[in-house]
């Protein structure tokens, strides 16, 4: 009978086998979403990478200059994306309606949820974190312990309101989302600690999580924030629970809630840390909570804050994985870029000074104001009483019915139909009724932009706001700056928009003050345009001659404001005399070198004045006598520059000819 070949497994056999089946159960457990703690480490910091990106942008990105191009929701917003957390645990035994936010309850309350059906949903509004003035944000602040998040990374509505939606949003200046919102990837990870609101706390002292609410004393089983009682912070079970609700909340490998801190910056005055942690593989953390707590009581440290106090040391954080993204990386950057806006904006407001203005008051006005004898008017888009229809909607000046705009765009400057369902509205351009006067063009490029959009924009792409004081005469010009904030006369609440578009705007009454109490002015960038830099002006001519006149046919015409000649009549005014010794008495003459008499005379003190700017003075045959220069009358135009000083007067006598200077007018 054949014996059995009994011989095992070879050594080298064995760890064959060995291997490969180690080999299998590495490539199994990952595909089960079994991961060692390595696995989740790497993870969160490929989560803490891309959340970077979404703050600061691309890292490896630089301009034509060699500058670091900044990214993300920073690049957008010029500051760090606010923490936000849910709405506040208010306790059973708090009296009466909610109180107004502050540190009597915002801070020293966690943020609150409820069951619906196993699912947990965060109770709104969300609430803002900030440093407290006076450091009771022993939980909850910026540099305390909280479980904020960056919500502006993928929302623009940031405090989803219930009762007044939408609360809260980020500005204009928004272009996200810079990440997608992030979601609970495993909801059921939590219910071994809680799945109804009554397992989580109904307030009785014996049901719940730790700590309890105790209805017989109306406290807790330990103050939240307090390290140092037995069972205390780290045995925090309500806080477990709520670390591993990551609808809503960016998370680590581990599953729980990332901790976000905005603190200040030690090593640069001035300067601010975003700090991202994971609290790693034993998921515990210690944080300063500017203070200790005992019978009852807290004594506060301002010092004990994250930038001064976290110990990396600490037992429970020793685990810790933290990234800092530091504000000096792309402050200097963004100083530079808003430095070269600033200009910007000064270069455009110079060029609106001279649509306005010209030259004056040291040259010649050929401005605006120059042109059409009168400041342009401020218009507004209008919904023109159909809401639902945007089509319809137009720019109007409000015709001073009741009251004319005193906020508004100067339309007139680039166009002369400013409003194109009203062709009252357009500006007249030159003719003999009113020469030298009227809308000659473009006196600033037209903006870009359609309909509504259509107004002048700061180098930071906001409309540039114009007031208009009537009882001063002058307009001011605002750019909102870095912050796009100011306070002057009234605006919405976040000082960010005027609103009520015809009050009364008195600049000397209540002057625009760039160091208001709350700062929304210190980088604003303003100038006041006064009508004294364009009005009056100093027009002195001592005397003129017409040689070969007509009695009484032959006039004279200054065309000093729109709307007002000072016209002189051969014979009537002056004297007609023989000034080319041809023996005939045809020539006049009025005024004299030196005077008195002027031929014309407008200063400061004069009744009536003349206007900077191109003015003219037209010597013509009235042949019909109706004191208006017709097609065809002969005349002679003299175009004299008026300045806002007398430095040019008096202007050289003149004499003309009508028989030789006269020609049909067009």
């Amino acid at each position: 009978m054949p014996t059995r070949n009994e011989q095992g497994f070879t050594l080298l056999e064995v760890l064959i086998v060995l291997f490969i089946l180690g080999m299998i159960a590495a490539m199994a457990w990952p595909a089960l979403g079994i991961l060692d703690d390595r696995a989740r480490e790497e993870l969160t910091r490929e989560n803490m990478e891309v959340i970077r990106r979404a703050i600061v942008g691309d890292p490896d990105r630089f301009d034509a200059d060699g500058r670091r191009i900044i990214g993300g929701y920073v690049g957008d917003m010029e500051k760090w994306p606010d923490l936000w957390e849910a709405n506040a645990d208010i306790k059973p035994d708090y009296a009466g309606p909610l109180p107004p936010p502050g540190p009597t309850w915002t801070f020293g309350y966690r943020p609150f949820g409820h069951f619906e059906g196993k699912k947990w949903k965060w109770d709104y509004p969300f609430r803002k974190l900030f440093d407290a003035d006076d450091d009771h944000d022993h939980i909850g602040g910026l540099e305390t312990e909280n479980e904020g998040q960056p919500r502006g990374l993928w929302t623009q509505y940031l405090e989803e309101h219930p009762t007044s939606p939408p609360g809260e949003m980020e500005g204009a200046m928004w272009k996200g989302p810079y990440m997608l919102p992030p979601a609970d990837e495993k909801p059921s990870d939590s219910q071994h600690w809680a799945k109804t609101d009554d397992e989580y706390d109904c307030y009785d002292g014996i049901t719940g999580l730790e700590p309890k609410w105790n209805p017989a004393i109306l406290e807790e089983t330990w103050e939240d924030g307090d390290y140092n009682a037995a069972l205390g912070e780290h045995y925090d079970e309500k806080e477990s629970f709520r670390l591993l609700q990551t609808d809503g909340r960016l998370a680590d490998g581990w599953g729980r809630a990332l901790r976000f801190f905005i603190t200040a910056d030690q090593d640069r005055p001035g300067s601010t840390i975003f700090w991202i942690i994971s609290e790693g593989p034993d998921r515990e953390g210690t944080y300063p909570t500017k203070g200790t707590f005992a019978a009852g009581l807290w004594t506060i440290d301002p010092d004990d804050i994250m930038s001064k106090a976290y110990d990396e040391e600490d037992d429970y954080n020793k685990d810790n994985i933290v990234m800092k993204i530091y504000s000096h990386e792309w402050e200097a950057i963004f100083d530079e870029i808003n430095e070269k806006k600033k200009m910007e904006t000064e270069t455009l407001f110079l060029r609106i000074k001279r649509a306005i203005l010209g030259s004056s008051p040291g040259r010649m006005n050929d401005g605006f104001t120059g042109d059409v004898c009168g400041w342009p008017k401020l218009f507004r888009w209008e919904d023109n009483g159909t809401p639902a229809n945007p089509n319809d909607d137009y720019w109007d000046d409000e015709d001073g019915i009741p009251v004319s705009y005193t906020k508004g765009q100067l339309r007139e400057l680039w166009t002369r139909t400013p409003n194109s369902s009203d062709p009252g509205d357009n500006v007249a351009v030159p003719a003999w009724a009113h020469a030298g006067m009227g809308w000659r063009g473009e006196y600033l490029q037209t903006p870009w932009g359609i309909n509504g959009e259509q107004y002048i924009r700061d180098a930071w792409d906001r409309e540039v706001l114009f007031f208009k004081d009537n009882t001063n005469d002058a307009i001011m010009i605002l750019s909102r700056g870095v912050d796009g904030k100011f306070d002057f006369y009234s605006t919405n609440a976040e000082k960010t928009e005027p609103v009520n578009f015809t009050e009364v705007i008195d600049i000397v009454v209540t002057p625009y003050d760039p160091n208001d109490a709350g700062g929304y002015n210190a980088d604003n960038i303003v100038l006041i345009v006064r009508k004294s830099d364009w009005y009056p002006g100093f027009f002195t001519l001592n005397k003129f001659t017409v040689l070969n006149a007509i009695l009484v046919t032959t006039k004279a015409c200054l065309f000093y404001d729109d709307g007002n000649t000072d016209i002189k009549v051969a014979g009537t005014d002056g004297s007609m005399i023989d000034a080319d010794g041809d023996l005939a008495v045809d020539d006049w003459e009025l005024g004299a070198a030196p005077p008195p008499p002027y031929a014309f005379n407008y200063t400061d003190i004069t009744v009536d004045k003349i206007k900077a700017g191109a003015r003219y003075l037209v010597f013509w045959d009235d042949a019909d006598g109706n004191d208006t220069i017709n097609v065809g009358e002969n005349q002679y135009t003299a175009i004299y520059n008026i300045i806002t000083s007398n430095s040019m007067e008096p202007r050289d006598n003149i004499t003309v000819d009508s028989s030789v200077d006269f020609s049909a007018a067009p």
